[in-house]
C-alpha cells in the first residue's frame, strides 16, 4: 500500500516510498533522482517561483516538513516538487508542483486564470485562449481543491508559462488523488508530461 500518507517523518523512509510510487506511474527503468529539502532549509530550487505561496498551499493550517525534488528524464524531462507536511506523528503529501522547458518562446510570459482563460502576453494569450482543449486540459490539471481522502485542502490555481533562457518554462501546481478507496494514490505525473506537448504546440 503507497497512499501518499505516512506514518514517519523520518526523509530516508518517506522519500523513496514516493520515488517508488512515481517510478511505477511512469514505468521507469531505473530510479528517478531526488533530492530533500527540509523545511527551513535556504536551498533554492525550481520551484521557488512559487515559494512565497506555501502558506497559502497550506492554508495555515497544515505544517509544511519537507520538500521532495525529483528530475524526471524520461519519456521528457520535467521537474517534479512533492511538498509533504505533518499529519499526526506522520506526514501526507500536499501540493505537487510540476514544471518543463519547452523550446519556444512565451513573450512575457502567461497565467491561467480561475475562468480558464490564460492572461499575460497578448500574443501567447491569443495562441492558448484559442485552443479550447487545451484551455480544459490545463484547467483539469491544475485544481483548486482536492488532494488525498481525509487530507483535502484548496490551493490557488497555477498554470503559467514564464520566459526561461531555453525559450519557456510551465509551471503548473496540482493535487494528489487518492485510488483504490484510499489505499493508493497518484501524483499525476504522466497527466503532466501528456500536457507539455499540447502546450508547445499552441505556442
Amino acid at each position: 500500500m503507497n497512499n501518499l500518507a505516512y506514518a514517519s517523518r523520518d526523509k530516508e523512509s518517506v522519500a523513496p516510498k514516493v520515488e517508488d510510487l512515481l517510478r511505477k506511474e511512469l514505468a521507469a527503468p531505473a530510479p528517478i533522482m531526488y533530492t530533500v529539502q527540509e523545511e527551513g532549509s535556504a536551498e533554492i530550487s525550481a520551484g521557488t517561483i512559487l515559494k512565497d505561496m506555501s502558506t497559502t498551499f497550506f492554508g495555515g493550517k497544515d505544517t509544511p516538513l519537507m520538500t521532495i525534488i525529483f528530475q524526471i528524464a524520461q519519456p521528457r524531462a520535467a521537474g517534479l516538487e512533492v511538498h509533504m507536511s505533518r499529519q499526526g506523528v506522520g506526514c501526507v503529501a500536499g501540493p505537487l508542483v510540476y514544471s518543463a522547458v519547452l523550446n519556444k518562446p512565451c513573450g512575457s510570459g502567461v497565467s491561467l486564470g480561475d475562468d480558464g482563460k490564460f492572461s499575460g502576453d497578448s500574443a501567447m494569450v491569443a495562441k492558448l485562449n484559442g485552443r479550447k482543449d487545451v484551455l480544459k486540459k490545463c484547467s483539469a490539471f491544475a485544481v483548486t481543491k482536492g488532494g488525498l481522502a481525509g487530507s483535502e485542502m484548496k490551493i490557488p490555481r497555477t498554470f503559467k508559462v514564464l520566459p526561461h533562457e531555453q525559450g519557456s518554462q510551465i509551471v503548473a501546481v496540482t493535487l494528489p488523488a487518492s485510488k483504490s478507496m484510499g489505499f493508493s494514490a497518484t501524483l499525476n505525473s504522466k497527466e503532466f508530461l501528456a500536457l507539455i506537448p499540447d502546450v508547445e504546440g499552441a505556442l
